[in-house]
């Protein structure tokens, strides 16, 4: 995997995302690489309210777009925001995951 195909993997939580995130590391950074788009963001939650992401594993992935300069969030950065701090949302839960879900539609 190249660190073009790393920055994409892991913003759409590929199977080999910690493979993904270890040649990120390992790179300079590439400015704006991958527009996180709204459609990429939904699929995320529903994996997550579908049992296939675990609720950390979510979290570490906000903040990683939130922090990693390859990733542009635009108008998601207050959902990502709010995904990498559970306490801003009293915690996360199937319910909040779903509420956010249908606020992107």
């Amino acid at each position: 995997m190249n660190y073009s195909e790393a920055v994409s993997c892991f913003a759409e939580f590929g199977e080999h995302r910690d493979d993904a995130i270890s040649i990120m590391l390992g790179a300079k950074q590439q400015l704006g690489m991958y527009s996180l788009s709204v459609a990429t963001l939904k699929q995320v939650l529903q994996r997550t309210i579908d049992g296939e992401i675990c609720i950390a594993d979510l979290e570490l992935w906000a903040n990683v777009l939130l922090q990693r300069e390859e990733y542009v969030v635009g108008e998601l950065e207050g959902s990502l925001y709010a995904l990498s701090d559970p306490d801003i949302m009293g915690g996360i839960d199937e319910a909040k995951l779903t509420r956010l879900l249908t606020l992107l539609e």
